[in-house]
């Protein structure tokens, strides 16, 4: 049973390989020069407005995450600070009541660098090369913050002022251990830049509120229902993964500022330890939650969760449909590793859902309640499917383990109303209740404590 689950966690960190991304990402990312500093300087920095930002940015690949124009996102080859002195991987604007709020800003990651920086020695000159860059540009000395305890993961920070705004870098790394086998692993390094007014914010915890969620009993408020019978939250935040396999940690940075807390998918790729380019099993990504639950102030709750025996009897039950309906069977015994990709692949997708997933079968019902239920709460559902059993419009990833969130459903219709996080244009799409539940691998749903 043991290998039976390893092999799972194994074939899932495979399957989520940021190669299965790579032709999309590739037409996305054209060599270009963009230059940032009007999303960074600039006396009337946080006058800008949307419509001003895309007439700055007109043809560098600026991609709006949101309809009403409240996030922006770079992302690419050619994005820099101060005429190349400063490397950017990634950016992403915030605007509040129509004008710029703040900006955050990838130098450095384990899922888009090319840079590899592998020792502690090259990690540290990287900051220490950046904190000088910025110093000059700034006409400033860096102030010592220390590190965030309130962040996930305790971030170090280095502070600059330089009128109308704060500037923020912010660092982390898995330190080297050698007692435990532990090596020196890089995270990120990111630019948080912020209005003045905010800086105290900035300086001490990873939001001005004090890194705590919203209240459990306001959720149900973010619940409409519509005239044809979609029960729906519409205001859960957008993120892109980009080309990483970044879907687990993507979804649970959703989630986390969906509930008010300021985390991004660099930190959640971190504590869950997250391969490099890509890869979460849920098993770990539950498990690092679960250990930041005192810190977050959330709770991780398990629906469903993959496991050997529950995972026999269902292939027991596709068996006796496929035989039924002429089609080939599954034997696990004969299996020295489950590859979990591999069975799903080889499924007939009518057998898998008259075995598990018509109305009345107690997979189906458990499934359409634990949906219903947790949505009518106010709290969005951490969906991890294998692609590729039933055919899909508009979706980046053609196979294997993936993670999405439940936003909705629809009794009258029998939908499931889902998000990929690929980009506004997969911010709320609709699939068939059975065929969500055939392909249903795990279920879980994070709520604040209180």
């Amino acid at each position: 049973m043991n290998l039976a689950r390893l092999a799972f966690v194994f074939a899932l960190s495979i399957l989520l390989n940021p190669a299965l991304f790579a032709q999309n990402a590739a037409k996305k990312m054209a060599t270009r020069d963009c230059p940032l500093d009007a999303l960074a300087v600039g006396d009337q920095l946080w006058e800008t407005t949307p419509e001003q930002l895309e007439q700055n940015f007109k043809g560098a690949g600026l991609q709006w995450l949101s309809a009403d124009k409240s996030q922006a996102r770079f992302f690419g080859t050619g994005l820099h600070l101060w005429n190349h002195e400063v490397a950017v991987l990634e950016a992403i604007a915030e605007f509040q009541n129509g004008k710029l709020a703040k900006v955050n800003l990838s130098l450095f990651n384990r899922g888009d660098s090319a840079k590899p920086l592998n020792s502690r020695a090259e990690f540290d000159a990287e900051v220490d090369s950046l904190r000088k860059t910025i110093s000059t540009q700034l006409g400033s000395q860096a102030i010592e913050r220390g590190r965030d305890a309130a962040s996930a993961v305790k971030a170090t920070g280095l502070m600059w002022t330089k009128a109308p705004s704060a500037y923020l870098l912010e660092y982390s790394y898995q330190k080297e251990m050698k007692s435990q086998n532990q090596e020196f692993r890089p995270e990120f390094i990111r630019l948080r830049v912020a209005p003045l007014p905010k800086q105290q914010g900035l300086l001490s915890t990873s939001t001005p509120t004090g890194n705590r969620p919203v209240a459990k009993a306001t959720l149900t408020a973010n619940v409409t229902k519509e005239a044809n019978g979609d029960v729906v939250i519409k205001n859960v935040p957008m993120v892109d993964q980009g080309p990483k396999g970044y879907c687990a940690v993507a979804t649970t940075e959703r989630v986390l500022r969906y509930y008010g807390l300021e985390v991004d998918q660099h930190e959640m790729a971190a504590v869950a330890n997250t391969a490099n380019g890509g890869g979460t099993s849920p098993t770990e990504m539950v498990k690092a939650l679960a250990a930041l639950t005192g810190r977050l102030k959330v709770h991780i709750r398990t629906l469903k969760d993959w496991e050997y025996g529950e995972f026999s009897r269902m292939i027991a039950d596709y068996n006796r449909a496929a035989k039924h309906n002429k089609k080939s069977e599954i034997n696990l015994a004969g299996m020295r590793v489950i590859n979990i990709a591999d069975i799903y692949g080889s499924m007939d997708p009518d057998s898998l859902k008259q075995s598990v997933a018509t109305p009345g079968k107690a997979a189906y019902s458990k499934f359409q309640r634990a949906v219903a239920d947790t949505i009518n709460k106010g709290v969005p559902v951490m969906w991890g499917v294998e692609l590729g059993i039933f055919p899909e419009q508009d979706k980046q990833q053609s196979h294997g383990g993936h993670m999405r969130l439940i936003i909705g459903y629809n009794t009258q219709t029998s939908e499931v109303l889902y998000s990929d996080s690929w980009g506004a244009a997969h911010a709320l799409k609709r699939m068939p209740m059975d065929n969500a539940c055939a392909m249903t691998t795990g279920l879980y749903y994070l709520e604040p404590n209180q």
